[in-house]
């Protein structure tokens, strides 16, 4: 009698879901809209750690101010204000009944739980700090980016009295572009496959602690330069932000192992909306590219090195190489999909929670646009844990580069060689103590 009951309340489960699915997704006018770009991350044994960007006022935030804010911004991104379903192991994006509310609290929720009515997005604050908690099952920094340029300028409207919108921030009452809730891996893509493409390894140098490690608590390390200076240098060497900063990091790395064995690899988190025809998506679309350092390159010039560095950059964006990468994307997600059910699928990704990338990894956000409202604040920070090794994330806020170097280790070695290197360039910057911190894993299912 037991079994039919719980057969009975599976199949009305089910059916409820079912239900959903087919009432909405990103926006109330779609339906069934299974995640496919950001699945790989929803199937972490102990769930997938929020990503967060603090934006860092020079004034206590008004937590009036910025839930007024919060409903305005709202309107605009309705694939902000949702929640996931989940059937037979895969992963529904379907509208939340439940409005998003900023809540003053130090303690980072898990994304996907009750405590904040089941959303992938949560605003908090807390003294002079706003902080976004975002899922990458969801969307990446560059989707995440105009919601929160949005929210800064209506709270900066209110708080402030400030009129004018920065050039391109997204109002209100203006309508998705074109896209903005395109799927960019649903098909395979055309790509010339005649073309000869730059080949790379990514058997490089392993710092000591580019170790998996149970231990939670990781630690970061802000470095704040600013802009103006750190442009320049740029300038003078033919440099991006991005180019100059992995070439001052690897340096580092180089001295500080100088009996190093393999090249040192900085692996750049890189957009790929452009090649895949989808400029406006607000999902998953990043790629990871490779700046090897070897002891020939070493022996070259920073301009030299620089200028090298953009033609391998450039060959890596090549828009039939980044076509042919995403397919081989599809590939996992395909086999994810031939799945059908959540065990089985999570069991296949356990394969890759192990796996590393050698030597450490950077990921630029880009700048934000702030107008006017710049002066209201102090930086922006991008972090999250569950780092293996070093990674260190980048933003352009205002007039300074600010950059956040998170690891699964406390030892300050890697941000003070690197402040070595900018010292020795004449740059002035300012460097945090040590900050341990815990971003958590979501609660998307139930886990044993």
């Amino acid at each position: 009698m037991g079994s039919i009951f719980h057969d009975i309340y599976d199949f009305l489960k089910n059916n409820e879901k079912e239900m959903l699915i087919q009432k909405s997704g990103s926006t109330m006018e779609s339906s069934n809209e299974k995640i496919r770009s950001g699945q790989s991350y929803l199937y972490k044994k102990y769930g997938m750690e929020s990503e967060v960007i603090e934006v860092r006022f020079k004034q206590k935030v008004s937590g009036s101010f910025l839930n007024q804010a919060l409903l305005q911004t709202c309107r605009r991104y309705p694939y902000i204000n949702t929640k996931l379903i989940e059937k037979n192991g895969d992963f529904y994006i379907v509208q939340n009944e439940q409005s998003m509310i900023a809540r003053r609290t130090k303690q980072l929720v898990r994304l996907g739980h009750i405590s904040c009515g089941y959303h992938l997005v949560d605003i908090t604050y807390y003294d002079d700090s706003i902080f976004v908690s975002f899922h990458h099952a969801l969307c990446d920094g560059r989707g995440i980016m105009p919601f929160i340029e949005t929210l800064i300028y209506y709270y900066c409207n209110l708080k402030y009295g400030s009129k004018k919108p920065p050039e391109g921030v997204r109002l209100a009452e203006d309508p998705l572009l074109p896209g903005e809730t395109v799927d960019p891996f649903l098909q395979e893509y055309d790509f010339d496959q005649n073309k000869k493409f730059i080949e790379l390894s990514r058997d490089a140098y392993a710092i000591p602690e580019n170790v998996p490690s149970e231990e939670i608590t990781n630690y970061r390390y802000e470095v704040k330069i600013p802009a103006e200076q750190y442009m320049k240098l740029c300038k003078k060497n033919n440099a991006t932000p991005v180019i100059l900063l992995s070439l001052l990091m690897s340096r580092a790395i180089t001295e500080l192992y100088p009996d190093y064995d393999k090249p040192v690899n900085a692996n750049i988190a890189t957009d790929m909306r452009e090649a895949l025809d989808c400029p406006n998506t607000f999902k998953n679309c990043v790629k990871s590219m490779i700046l090897p350092y070897s002891r020939e390159f070493s022996k070259k010039t920073l301009t030299e090195q620089a200028t090298e560095y953009r033609e391998i950059l450039k060959a890596q964006r090549d828009r039939d190489f980044c076509r042919k990468e995403a397919n081989a994307m599809l590939g996992l997600f395909d086999k994810l999909d031939s799945f059908n059910s959540y065990e089985e699928k999570q069991k296949m990704m356990a394969f890759f929670e192990g796996m590393t990338l050698n030597t450490y990894i950077i990921s630029y956000l880009g700048q934000f646009k702030l107008g006017e409202n710049a002066q209201y604040i102090d930086e922006i920070h991008l972090y999250n844990s569950g780092t293996t090794g070093l990674g260190i994330n980048m933003i352009s806020c205002g007039e300074y580069f600010v950059l956040d170097f998170k690891q699964n280790f406390a030892s300050d070695k890697y941000v003070k060689a690197f402040t070595a290197q900018i010292d020795k360039l004449g740059v002035v910057y300012h460097i945090s103590a040590v900050i341990p911190f815990i971003t958590p894993g979501d609660s998307v299912i139930k886990r044993s």
